[in-house]
């Protein structure tokens, strides 16, 4: 996770770990939910590739 930018890893912590909604965390955050899911979206990808690097198979 600390490969991750800090906005990815907020959304992604926020919306999968505890399990708070998306308009939540954007509301919040003070940005669009559509900036939410795309935090989240780009945050798992970044994430995946990651994994992938280090041989860390799902």
């Amino acid at each position: 996770m600390r490969r991750l930018r800090p906005e990815h890893r907020q959304a992604i912590v926020e919306a999968y770990l505890r399990g708070r909604p998306h308009a939540e965390i954007a509301a919040e955050a003070g940005v669009p939910v559509g900036t939410i899911r795309s935090r989240v979206f780009y945050g798992l990808k970044a994430l995946r590739l990651a994994m992938d690097e280090m041989g860390v198979e799902p």
